[in-house]
């Protein structure tokens, strides 16, 4: 059962499968068969050669299409990509909540471990909510690097900060990047819109404390939750993903 901070959160979703309308970029779907017997439609596009692959979790409406157009151009300079599935989101079955999304996401990453899908590593990238999975990715799979965009230090925070003082027990969902950052032993780029209300940049800040001598924070003026990128942070994610230093072959730990 969910409590009232949850049903908000998820509450936004799409229902339409976007992914299945016309694009400009050719994905392979990849077709995750869950814990609890549900298939969880993600998609991918290949990399080339010295390239990562860039892991994209979406935020909490699922737009895995308008929101991320700045991937689109990295894949066509060569840059592998994953648009993470969501179950729940888009045509995909199921419930979202927090444990099986992270199990969900889990699983996507031993996919692509087990098909050599990301000969040259990984990037996870995370928007808004999903700067909580991709958070809670990092310290287990060792990534290239990690990119957090609009992120919160925990849902919980970002409740707090909208409501006001609010019971432990109405908050169960924690999203908690601010315990895991500082065990993510790979570059960070943190974005924030200056005029962000929703994840204001002070948690962006926090995060960056957190993550001193790793992490690289860009607080982009004049951008809210929504047009960070298109306010200047595309720019800087292309320069932070060309600096990375080559890596070994991607293998999700068990």
């Amino acid at each position: 059962m969910q409590t009232v901070p949850e049903f908000i959160l998820f509450k936004e979703r799409l229902v339409l499968s976007v992914l299945q309308l016309e694009s400009r970029i050719d994905f392979t779907p990849i077709d995750l068969s869950t814990h609890d017997g549900l298939l969880i439609r993600s998609w991918y596009r290949a990399p080339e050669p010295g390239k990562p692959v860039i892991v994209y979790f979406p935020g909490r409406n699922g737009d895995i299409v308008g929101k991320p157009s700045h991937l689109f151009d990295l894949a066509e300079d060569g840059y592998g990509l994953v648009l993470a599935g969501y179950r729940g989101y888009g045509s995909n079955p199921g419930r979202p909540s927090e444990s099986n999304l992270y199990r969900d996401a889990t699983g996507l990453l031993m996919a692509l471990a087990e098909n050599q899908r990301a000969p040259d590593g990984i990037v996870l990238y995370g928007y808004s909510m999903g700067t909580g999975i991709a958070s809670y990715l990092a310290p287990q799979i060792h990534p290239r690097a990690l990119i957090l965009e609009a992120p919160f230090t925990s849902f919980g925070d970002v409740v707090r900060r909208q409501a006001g003082p609010l019971p432990l027990w109405l908050v169960r969902t924690k999203f908690d990047t601010r315990s895991r950052i500082a065990k993510v032993d790979a570059p960070i780029l943190i974005l924030a819109g200056q005029e962000d209300w929703v994840t204001p940049p002070d948690f962006a800040e926090t995060l960056a404390s957190l993550s001193e001598g790793v992490s690289r924070l860009q607080i982009i003026p004049g951008a809210n939750h929504v047009n960070i990128i298109r306010k200047g942070a595309r720019e800087v994610v292309t320069g932070f993903l060309h600096a990375l230093q080559p890596a070994t072959a991607f293998a999700a730990e068990p």
